[in-house]
């Protein structure tokens, strides 16, 4: 050591703190300026989508059946909540593709807006077997319980298998009671080997899901805690 030269007394604990804290910073400086850039990516993305969504809406309007369909097309990818009201609309467009294609994105999408349309939808004596089917299996996806009433009065209709088949199937995904007497009835009787299968499977869905429902209401029955009694109010 050379002499005269004072010595430098350094706590070895505040040198590690002030070592720590200096890599900390390193670490949360990047982090911090990537949520930064991550959120404006975030917000401009949202401000393309919104004006896209706006141009597909736009071209609903558009007389050439393509480009109409192209612009369900994009309204369903965009799964924007802002898009069903317009996929709604389309259920009622003259081309079958359109019709096709918005069902089938309103079911994608879980639109139970759209579950009183689509039942009317599913009477009309215009909506091919076809559409049918792809409503019942729309309804299905959409599980909105008051569709099961509706589709329980459409399976006393004379249908053929197909649409006879889907209609038992949505009942099964929807998992509403009321179509429990049916499809015990159907599960019994029906001359259809098929359509007896199908009925067992559905109203077992609709009674193990009408099991968990209850089971989840009720909630636990004992816990490893003990109970305490009610206190009284201050």
């Amino acid at each position: 050591m050379v002499r005269g030269m004072p010595r430098l007394h350094v706590r070895p604990r505040r040198m590690v703190a002030c070592v720590l804290a200096l890599v900390a910073f390193s670490l949360i400086v990047p982090v911090l300026a990537s949520a930064q850039f991550t959120n404006r990516t975030l917000q401009q993305r949202n401000r393309a989508q919104t004006g896209s969504l706006d141009e597909h809406i736009r071209k609903l309007n558009n007389p050439d059946p393509d480009t109409r369909l192209e612009a369900v097309r994009q309204l369903a990818a965009s799964r924007d909540r802002k898009a069903v009201e317009y996929l709604i609309q389309s259920l009622g467009d003259t081309d079958m593709r359109i019709r096709a294609k918005a069902v089938e994105a309103l079911g994608e999408m879980r639109a139970a807006d759209a579950t009183q349309v689509l039942v009317q939808q599913l009477f009309l004596r215009t909506s091919e077997p076809a559409m049918k089917q792809r409503i019942l299996a729309a309804l299905g996806k959409i599980g909105d319980p008051r569709a099961a009433r509706p589709i329980v009065e459409f399976l006393q209709l004379d249908l053929d298998p197909a649409t006879r088949g889907t209609a038992i199937y949505a009942l099964g995904e929807i998992g509403a009671v009321e179509g429990l007497e049916v499809l015990h009835q159907l599960a019994n009787h029906d001359q259809d080997p098929t359509v007896r299968r199908l009925a067992r499977e559905a109203s077992a869905k609709i009674e193990y899901y009408q099991s968990a429902k209850a089971r989840e209401a009720k909630g636990p029955t004992d816990t490893f805690l003990p109970k305490q009694p009610p206190q009284p109010p201050r």
